[in-house]
């Protein structure tokens, strides 16, 4: 029922996507594709996940890293502008348990779990820590 739900307001789900228990979508423009999984608990904003895409339990996935906008010094974040991107998780990457995502991560690409993705994870590689940094290449021919 979750997926017919997510189906019906998102931008769009697939029909054959997973989305697990507890995992919520904090904006309608949302988009999750073909064969992508979403475990327990994860959070996601202003993003586009790809075909075959898995996130793990508690991934959170923002709506970019500047989402407040703090023009103002003394003004609260309630009376400063907000300012989404659309983050984009590539087709077959897979994100780690509790990661935090704040910029794109490319295909086939792999984070592992508890980092924070602060800048565009490139097309198949490993990327872990806090901030996220590239450890390995993943090599495309196996």
């Amino acid at each position: 029922m979750r997926q017919a739900f997510y189906r019906f307001v998102l931008q769009h789900c697939d029909a054959d996507a997973y989305i697990g228990w507890n995992t919520v979508f904090s904006m309608a423009e949302a988009s999750v594709g073909r064969r992508a999984y979403l475990g327990r608990f994860c959070s996601i904003g202003f993003a586009a996940i790809g075909d075959e895409a898995m996130l793990a339990d508690g991934v959170q996935v923002l709506s970019g890293g500047r989402e407040h906008d703090r023009e103002n010094p003394v003004a609260s974040p309630h009376e400063q502008g907000q300012t989404f991107h659309r983050v984009s998780i590539g087709k077959g990457a897979w994100i780690g348990a509790g990661a935090i995502v704040m910029a794109d991560v490319g295909e086939f690409s792999i984070v592992g779990a508890g980092a924070v993705v602060t800048k565009a994870v490139p097309d198949r590689v490993i990327a872990v820590g806090v901030p996220a940094y590239v450890v390995k290449q993943i090599d495309s021919t196996s």
